[in-house]
């Protein structure tokens, strides 16, 4: 037992010594976001050409996403306690053995529906509470190693883009044999849990208990209200995550139902999904990395605007019928413009809130944008079902407009610059912390 925890914290000394923890955050973000484009590709498909309905695609995209939901929600106060490594690390264990033997019983031929429901969903659950503290290791590693926040956060925008490159061709070229594909997924998720867990230094992260003695005599149900009590006094983050639980609404169904039934009805298949979202994600990779400089000098409004834009196409063009190659630059376009406001409402989102708030706001906002991922799924596949492809993907290009523009166009956001922490006091936006 010596011998392994010598062993263990040997082979974390010379992790860390060789590579900077922002090296390995970057490079954890990679691979669990590629894991999850694999995922994507890989289990859709697979329920989709095994029972040839869009229902129960849907239903599979809401058993994993609902409970990343309500997970997600609860997560906070629990990331403040645990930290942001322990809790990442964990929850990344947990995915990795739902896959695993998700791929083991099917390739026994034993997976029945119910089980796999059941999977997909603790799956799920783990990948929503380590969601919350994922996002916040890279800023906390930049800070760590000396570099500015905002540039941690579009790095590690760009390294998750960069998973999106990979994971979705990876995912299509493994969707006909889903053992296999499975197993990746598996393999991918178990790489994250190691580097967050044996490569990521102790004192990486800040101390909240540390930081404020008082926060940790109070019990977690009044953290959680604390939490949520802040948010919902704060406009500008309630019409932010009003923005994104409606996009989330819209857009979700694409990789699960939308874009599943486009190629079965192209005959294009599922090599055409990987090669579409592959090259939308390279192309977001691309504009990721020129975003870095361009949201540290343009005002957050008018990103926002331009970029939400130029993805309205992406759905028409699936919607009327357009052909292959006109889809194609359709969704280059998409993913290159959207990198650009995906950027700055990341950097809004971590910098608006105080510290000490930060995890829960993150916790309670991103839950609440993100049952809008969990309710479209279900809907779409029901809505597809009756109406055919055309006429949801339509109404989604339309709401998709109206949700995006409307937002930027109110006041808060149009008063946000770079200097987003700076923002608080001169937009009159100050929120009185409760007290419990």
């Amino acid at each position: 037992m010596f011998m392994a925890s010598y062993s263990s914290l040997a082979l974390r000394w010379s992790l860390t010594r060789h590579f900077s923890p922002l090296t390995w955050v970057l490079t954890s973000l990679f691979t669990g976001v590629m894991g999850y484009w694999v995922l994507t590709l890989t289990m859709p498909w697979f329920v989709f050409s095994t029972t040839g309905s869009t229902s129960h695609a849907g239903l599979v995209v809401f058993a994993e996403v609902a409970p990343a939901v309500v997970a997600r929600f609860l997560a906070g106060p629990v990331v403040d306690r645990v930290g942001l490594r322990r809790t990442t690390w964990i929850g990344a264990a947990v995915q990795t053995s739902c896959i695993a033997a998700i791929a083991v019983l099917v390739s026994m031929d034993a997976l029945s529906f119910p089980v796999l429901l059941a999977l997909l969903a603790s799956s799920g659950a783990a990948s929503g509470a380590a969601l919350v503290a994922m996002n916040g290791l890279a800023p906390a590693a930049a800070r760590y190693v000396g570099v500015a926040e905002g540039r941690g956060i579009s790095l590690g925008t760009a390294m998750a883009t960069a998973g999106q490159v990979f994971g979705p061709s990876l995912g299509a070229l493994l969707a006909p044999v889903p053992v296999i594909g499975l197993s990746v997924v598996a393999a991918l998720f178990a790489a994250n849990a190691l580097i967050v867990g044996l490569a990521l230094p102790h004192g990486m992260e800040p101390d909240h208990a540390q930081a404020d003695p008082g926060e940790g005599k109070f019990g977690y149900w009044r953290s959680l209200r604390e939490g949520v009590s802040y948010f919902r006094r704060d406009g500008l983050l309630v019409r932010l995550h009003v923005m994104l639980g409606s996009m989330e609404f819209l857009v979700a169904p694409m990789s699960g139902v939308f874009l599943p039934l486009w190629a079965r009805e192209t005959h294009a298949g599922p090599g055409a999904i990987g090669a579409l979202v592959s090259a939308a994600a390279f192309a977001g990779f691309a504009g990721s990395l020129v975003a870095v400089p361009v949201i540290e000098r343009v005002r957050p409004s008018v990103i926002m605007a331009v970029g939400y834009l130029l993805i309205v196409p992406q759905p028409l063009v699936l919607a009327l019928g357009a052909p292959t190659w006109l889809v194609m630059v359709c969704w280059i376009a998409a993913g290159f413009a959207g990198a650009f406001p995906y950027s700055v409402v990341g950097r809004i989102l971590y910098q608006w809130p105080p510290e000490k708030f930060r995890s829960r706001v993150r916790s309670v906002g991103g839950a609440a944008s993100k049952t809008g991922g969990a309710l479209g799924g279900l809907v779409a596949g029901l809505i597809v079902d009756r109406f055919g492809l055309t006429v949801p993907l339509l109404v989604a290009a339309v709401l998709y407009l109206l949700v995006t523009q409307s937002t930027v166009l109110r006041k808060e956001v149009r008063s946000l610059t770079p200097k987003i922490r700076e923002d608080r006091p001169k937009a009159g936006l100050l929120v009185k912390e409760p007290t419990g």
